[in-house]
């Protein structure tokens, strides 16, 4: 599965921070994250992220570890793949985040990742460049 990435068309390097994750819960590389009462959560659906997990990890039941994650600044580029036939979508338009919090969708009410590149027809698994 891809996730978000950063893109290198924006060289910057993107602050690292560790924070608390949440128990039982997997962590992959690429996932869009969010602070929820406390813990880190997957942002999906209208949950615009605040950042990008830097690390795998399988929080246990108890005895969590904090995670290393990428906090996403105004302008930072991300790469990632459409989870939805995204054909009509065009540049411009901001759609919504898939439920594995590493891909975005098709649906653009309430959309949080604005589309500024489409790396081909935007079928299911065609790379797209977005912004937060």
């Amino acid at each position: 599965m891809f996730s978000f990435k950063k893109s290198n068309t924006k060289p910057e390097v993107p602050v690292i921070k560790t924070l608390p994750s949440t128990a039982s819960t997997t962590y992959k590389v690429g996932d869009a994250l969010v602070l929820s009462a406390g813990a880190l959560i997957k942002a999906t659906g209208t949950t615009k992220p605040e950042y990008i997990c830097a690390c795998n990890y399988v929080a246990p039941a108890v005895g969590m570890e904090p995670i290393a994650v990428y906090l996403i600044t105004p302008g930072m580029e991300w790469e990632t793949t459409f989870a939805a036939d995204a054909s009509a979508v065009t540049a411009g338009s901001s759609v919504t985040i898939h439920t594995d919090g590493a891909q975005v969708t098709a649906t653009t009410t309430s959309g949080v990742a604005k589309i500024l590149e489409k790396h081909g027809s935007g079928a299911v698994g065609t790379a797209v460049t977005v912004t937060f």
